[in-house]
Protein backbone atom coordinates (compact mmCIF):
# COMPACT_ATOMS: atom_id res chain seq x y z
CA UNK A 1 0.00 0.00 0.00
CA UNK A 2 1.36 3.47 -1.12
CA UNK A 3 -0.41 6.68 1.42
CA UNK A 4 0.43 10.13 0.31
CA UNK A 5 0.10 12.39 3.74
CA UNK A 6 -0.91 15.73 3.42
CA UNK A 7 -0.55 17.44 6.38
CA UNK A 8 -1.33 21.17 8.11
CA UNK A 9 0.80 23.67 8.50
CA UNK A 10 0.40 24.80 11.78
CA UNK A 11 -1.07 28.66 12.37
CA UNK A 12 1.89 29.31 14.31
CA UNK A 13 4.02 28.28 11.63
CA UNK A 14 2.07 30.11 8.62
CA UNK A 15 1.54 33.44 10.97
CA UNK A 16 5.40 33.52 11.33
CA UNK A 17 6.21 33.05 7.99
CA UNK A 18 3.62 36.00 7.09
CA UNK A 19 4.89 38.54 10.28
CA UNK A 20 7.25 37.02 12.83
CA UNK A 21 6.92 40.83 14.56
CA UNK A 22 3.65 40.48 14.32
CA UNK A 23 3.48 37.20 16.57
CA UNK A 24 6.45 38.63 18.96
CA UNK A 25 3.71 41.92 19.40
CA UNK A 26 0.85 39.27 20.63
CA UNK A 27 3.18 37.63 22.57
CA UNK A 28 3.74 41.01 24.28
CA UNK A 29 0.07 41.84 23.94
CA UNK A 30 -1.83 39.09 24.75
CA UNK A 31 0.09 36.33 26.22
CA UNK A 32 -3.14 33.96 26.21
CA UNK A 33 -3.60 34.22 22.73
CA UNK A 34 -0.12 33.21 22.05
CA UNK A 35 -0.05 30.19 24.18
CA UNK A 36 -2.81 28.94 22.60
CA UNK A 37 -0.63 29.14 19.06
CA UNK A 38 2.48 27.67 20.76
CA UNK A 39 0.01 24.69 22.24
CA UNK A 40 -1.76 24.49 18.73
CA UNK A 41 1.95 23.85 17.17
CA UNK A 42 3.22 21.61 19.55
CA UNK A 43 0.14 19.35 18.86
CA UNK A 44 0.18 19.37 15.48
CA UNK A 45 3.62 18.15 15.46
CA UNK A 46 3.36 15.37 18.04
CA UNK A 47 0.91 14.18 15.87
CA UNK A 48 2.70 14.55 12.86
CA UNK A 49 5.42 12.42 14.52
CA UNK A 50 2.76 10.27 15.83
CA UNK A 51 1.43 9.08 12.24
CA UNK A 52 4.60 8.91 10.62
CA UNK A 53 6.18 6.55 13.77
CA UNK A 54 2.84 4.46 13.13
CA UNK A 55 3.49 4.17 9.77
CA UNK A 56 6.81 3.28 9.69
CA UNK A 57 6.18 0.64 12.16
CA UNK A 58 3.11 -0.55 9.84
CA UNK A 59 5.80 -1.09 6.75
CA UNK A 60 3.44 1.57 5.05
CA UNK A 61 4.94 3.58 2.04
CA UNK A 62 4.25 6.89 2.53
CA UNK A 63 4.85 10.35 0.78
CA UNK A 64 4.35 13.62 2.94
CA UNK A 65 3.74 16.93 1.58
CA UNK A 66 2.24 20.05 3.70
CA UNK A 67 -1.33 21.33 2.10
CA UNK A 68 0.47 24.49 0.78
CA UNK A 69 2.75 22.04 -1.47
CA UNK A 70 0.01 19.52 -2.78
CA UNK A 71 -0.33 20.26 -6.00
CA UNK A 72 -0.69 16.65 -7.18
CA UNK A 73 -1.30 13.14 -6.43
CA UNK A 74 1.45 10.89 -7.57
CA UNK A 75 1.33 7.50 -9.33
CA UNK A 76 0.59 4.38 -7.45
CA UNK A 77 -1.14 5.67 -4.50
CA UNK A 78 -4.02 3.94 -3.15
CA UNK A 79 -4.63 6.19 -0.05
CA UNK A 80 -4.49 10.22 0.54
CA UNK A 81 -4.43 11.11 4.18
CA UNK A 82 -4.97 14.11 4.83
CA UNK A 83 -3.85 15.24 9.12
CA UNK A 84 -5.31 18.06 9.91
CA UNK A 85 -8.68 18.91 10.41
CA UNK A 86 -11.58 19.08 8.00
CA UNK A 87 -10.21 22.09 6.49
CA UNK A 88 -6.86 20.13 5.40
CA UNK A 89 -9.37 17.55 4.46
CA UNK A 90 -11.48 19.75 1.83
CA UNK A 91 -7.98 20.93 -0.15
CA UNK A 92 -6.96 17.34 -0.58
CA UNK A 93 -10.25 16.71 -1.98
CA UNK A 94 -9.85 19.45 -4.49
CA UNK A 95 -7.31 17.39 -6.47
CA UNK A 96 -8.39 13.72 -5.45
CA UNK A 97 -10.70 11.69 -7.58
CA UNK A 98 -11.10 8.30 -7.86
CA UNK A 99 -8.79 7.74 -4.55
CA UNK A 100 -10.25 7.15 -1.70
CA UNK A 101 -9.42 9.80 1.40
CA UNK A 102 -8.83 9.10 5.22
CA UNK A 103 -8.40 11.79 7.52
CA UNK A 104 -6.65 12.57 10.78
CA UNK A 105 -7.26 15.21 13.20
CA UNK A 106 -3.86 16.27 14.45
CA UNK A 107 -5.32 18.93 16.87
CA UNK A 108 -8.96 17.88 18.85
CA UNK A 109 -8.72 20.68 20.84
CA UNK A 110 -8.75 23.34 18.17
CA UNK A 111 -9.80 21.08 14.93
CA UNK A 112 -13.16 20.52 14.00
CA UNK A 113 -13.27 16.67 12.44
CA UNK A 114 -16.45 15.69 10.87
CA UNK A 115 -14.69 14.05 7.80
CA UNK A 116 -11.76 12.64 10.62
CA UNK A 117 -11.55 8.74 11.00
CA UNK A 118 -9.81 9.37 14.01
CA UNK A 119 -7.53 11.03 16.14
CA UNK A 120 -3.66 11.35 15.03
CA UNK A 121 -2.97 9.29 18.51
CA UNK A 122 -5.07 6.27 17.06
CA UNK A 123 -3.31 5.99 14.23
CA UNK A 124 -1.82 2.85 14.93
CA UNK A 125 -5.16 0.93 15.39
CA UNK A 126 -6.76 3.27 12.64
CA UNK A 127 -3.93 1.90 10.05
CA UNK A 128 -4.70 -2.21 10.99
CA UNK A 129 -8.10 -1.37 9.91
CA UNK A 130 -7.05 0.30 6.70
CA UNK A 131 -5.10 -2.41 5.48
CA UNK A 132 -7.76 -4.82 6.17
CA UNK A 133 -10.26 -3.01 4.45
CA UNK A 134 -12.33 -2.49 7.70
CA UNK A 135 -12.77 1.20 7.17
CA UNK A 136 -16.78 2.20 6.58
CA UNK A 137 -16.38 4.04 2.83
CA UNK A 138 -18.98 7.02 2.74
CA UNK A 139 -19.35 8.11 -0.71
CA UNK A 140 -19.96 12.16 -1.01
CA UNK A 141 -21.60 14.54 -3.43
CA UNK A 142 -19.63 16.97 -4.99
CA UNK A 143 -20.55 19.89 -6.86
CA UNK A 144 -19.00 20.55 -10.42
CA UNK A 145 -18.89 24.43 -11.56
CA UNK A 146 -19.14 25.75 -14.80
CA UNK A 147 -18.33 29.79 -15.37
CA UNK A 148 -19.36 31.25 -18.47
CA UNK A 149 -19.20 27.41 -20.37
CA UNK A 150 -15.45 26.55 -19.07
CA UNK A 151 -15.98 23.71 -16.58
CA UNK A 152 -13.83 24.64 -12.82
CA UNK A 153 -11.05 22.18 -12.75
CA UNK A 154 -12.13 21.83 -8.76
CA UNK A 155 -15.46 20.07 -7.43
CA UNK A 156 -16.76 21.73 -4.80
CA UNK A 157 -17.21 19.44 -1.30
CA UNK A 158 -18.72 21.49 0.98
CA UNK A 159 -20.20 25.18 -0.18
CA UNK A 160 -19.84 27.85 -2.17
CA UNK A 161 -20.71 31.50 -1.64
CA UNK A 162 -21.76 33.84 -4.38
CA UNK A 163 -21.08 37.37 -3.47
CA UNK A 164 -19.49 40.66 -3.93
CA UNK A 165 -16.07 40.73 -3.31
CA UNK A 166 -16.28 43.53 -0.90
CA UNK A 167 -18.56 42.13 1.82
CA UNK A 168 -20.04 45.93 2.00
CA UNK A 169 -21.54 46.26 -1.32
CA UNK A 170 -24.52 44.69 -2.21
CA UNK A 171 -24.98 41.24 -4.14
CA UNK A 172 -26.87 41.51 -7.39
CA UNK A 173 -27.90 38.19 -9.65
CA UNK A 174 -29.73 36.60 -11.64
CA UNK A 175 -31.20 32.98 -9.66
CA UNK A 176 -32.48 30.18 -11.69
CA UNK A 177 -33.55 27.10 -10.20
CA UNK A 178 -35.39 25.75 -12.52
CA UNK A 179 -39.02 26.83 -13.30
CA UNK A 180 -38.55 30.45 -11.64
CA UNK A 181 -35.95 32.58 -11.94
CA UNK A 182 -35.99 35.45 -10.48
CA UNK A 183 -33.34 38.54 -10.33
CA UNK A 184 -32.63 39.77 -6.46
CA UNK A 185 -30.10 41.83 -4.20
CA UNK A 186 -28.82 40.51 -0.78
CA UNK A 187 -25.73 39.81 1.11
CA UNK A 188 -24.89 36.80 -1.44
CA UNK A 189 -26.00 33.36 -1.67
CA UNK A 190 -24.68 30.10 0.04
CA UNK A 191 -25.14 26.87 -1.80
CA UNK A 192 -24.20 23.76 -0.22
CA UNK A 193 -23.48 19.89 -0.81
CA UNK A 194 -25.26 17.20 1.69
CA UNK A 195 -21.86 17.12 3.17
CA UNK A 196 -21.18 20.48 3.70
CA UNK A 197 -24.76 21.53 4.81
CA UNK A 198 -23.47 21.49 8.49
CA UNK A 199 -20.97 24.48 7.87
CA UNK A 200 -21.60 27.99 6.58
CA UNK A 201 -25.23 27.50 5.76
CA UNK A 202 -26.32 25.70 9.02
CA UNK A 203 -24.88 28.58 10.58
CA UNK A 204 -27.04 31.13 8.69
CA UNK A 205 -30.62 29.22 9.31
CA UNK A 206 -30.30 26.28 6.55
CA UNK A 207 -30.59 22.90 7.09
CA UNK A 208 -28.39 19.59 7.77
CA UNK A 209 -29.30 17.46 4.70
CA UNK A 210 -28.62 13.20 4.55
CA UNK A 211 -24.91 12.23 3.72
CA UNK A 212 -26.47 10.00 1.39
CA UNK A 213 -28.59 12.13 -0.82
CA UNK A 214 -27.21 13.88 -4.19
CA UNK A 215 -28.71 17.02 -3.23
CA UNK A 216 -28.22 20.93 -2.76
CA UNK A 217 -29.28 23.32 -1.09
CA UNK A 218 -29.53 26.97 -1.44
CA UNK A 219 -30.11 29.96 0.78
CA UNK A 220 -29.95 33.87 0.48
CA UNK A 221 -28.30 35.94 2.82
CA UNK A 222 -29.70 39.12 4.20
CA UNK A 223 -31.84 39.26 1.21
CA UNK A 224 -32.98 43.15 0.26
CA UNK A 225 -36.53 43.35 -0.85
CA UNK A 226 -37.47 46.88 -1.76
CA UNK A 227 -41.40 48.25 -0.70
CA UNK A 228 -43.93 46.20 -3.09
CA UNK A 229 -40.43 43.32 -3.78
CA UNK A 230 -41.49 39.53 -2.39
CA UNK A 231 -38.63 36.88 -3.54
CA UNK A 232 -39.92 33.32 -3.58
CA UNK A 233 -36.31 31.99 -4.10
CA UNK A 234 -34.91 32.26 -0.40
CA UNK A 235 -34.30 29.18 -0.23
CA UNK A 236 -34.84 25.56 -1.04
CA UNK A 237 -33.04 22.13 -2.65
CA UNK A 238 -32.81 20.45 -5.48
CA UNK A 239 -30.97 17.28 -6.68
CA UNK A 240 -27.58 17.86 -8.20
CA UNK A 241 -29.49 16.54 -11.51
CA UNK A 242 -31.54 19.68 -11.38
CA UNK A 243 -28.82 21.74 -10.56
CA UNK A 244 -28.86 26.05 -10.05
CA UNK A 245 -27.89 28.39 -12.21
CA UNK A 246 -26.79 31.83 -11.23
CA UNK A 247 -25.52 34.90 -13.21
CA UNK A 248 -23.82 38.02 -11.70
CA UNK A 249 -24.87 41.63 -12.12
CA UNK A 250 -22.34 42.79 -10.20
CA UNK A 251 -19.24 44.81 -11.48
CA UNK A 252 -16.95 42.31 -8.54
CA UNK A 253 -18.77 39.67 -8.07
CA UNK A 254 -16.78 36.34 -6.41
CA UNK A 255 -17.43 32.64 -6.25
CA UNK A 256 -15.99 31.31 -3.02
CA UNK A 257 -15.13 27.30 -3.42
CA UNK A 258 -14.92 25.36 0.02
CA UNK A 259 -13.83 28.83 1.61
CA UNK A 260 -11.64 31.85 1.30
CA UNK A 261 -8.78 30.25 -0.65
CA UNK A 262 -10.19 29.02 -3.68
CA UNK A 263 -12.17 31.98 -5.96
CA UNK A 264 -13.17 32.72 -9.21
CA UNK A 265 -14.26 35.82 -10.91
CA UNK A 266 -17.47 36.81 -10.84
CA UNK A 267 -18.31 39.87 -13.44
CA UNK A 268 -20.74 41.62 -14.55
CA UNK A 269 -23.30 39.59 -16.88
CA UNK A 270 -20.38 35.96 -16.16
CA UNK A 271 -23.39 32.43 -15.56
CA UNK A 272 -22.28 29.89 -13.21
CA UNK A 273 -23.95 26.56 -13.56
CA UNK A 274 -23.64 23.92 -10.86
CA UNK A 275 -24.29 20.20 -11.64
CA UNK A 276 -23.18 16.88 -9.97
CA UNK A 277 -19.38 16.26 -10.22
CA UNK A 278 -17.06 13.15 -9.03
CA UNK A 279 -18.06 11.47 -5.79
CA UNK A 280 -15.18 11.63 -2.54
CA UNK A 281 -14.78 8.39 -1.27
CA UNK A 282 -13.97 9.42 2.44
CA UNK A 283 -12.93 6.22 4.86
CA UNK A 284 -13.81 5.59 8.31
CA UNK A 285 -15.78 8.98 9.35
CA UNK A 286 -18.98 8.88 11.57
CA UNK A 287 -21.95 10.42 9.95
CA UNK A 288 -23.57 10.91 13.54
CA UNK A 289 -20.84 13.14 14.40
CA UNK A 290 -22.52 16.15 12.14
CA UNK A 291 -25.51 15.71 13.90
CA UNK A 292 -23.75 16.84 17.73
Amino acid sequence: MKILVVYKTSKLDVLLRQDAEAVELLAQKDPGAHRDLVAGSESQTRSFTTVREALSAAGIEAIWTSRDHFTEVPEGTDVVMAVGGDGTVLEVSHLVVGLPVVALNSDPVRSTGYYCAANAADTAALLVKLVAGELQPSSLARLQLTVDGERYPYPCLNDLLVANENPCMMSRYVIDAGKRIEKQSSSGIWISTAAGSTAGIRSAGGTVMPLDGALIQYLVREPYTPRGVRYELLRGVRHLREGLKVQSLMHGGRIYVDGPWLTIPFGLGARLELSEGPPLVVLGMDPAVRER
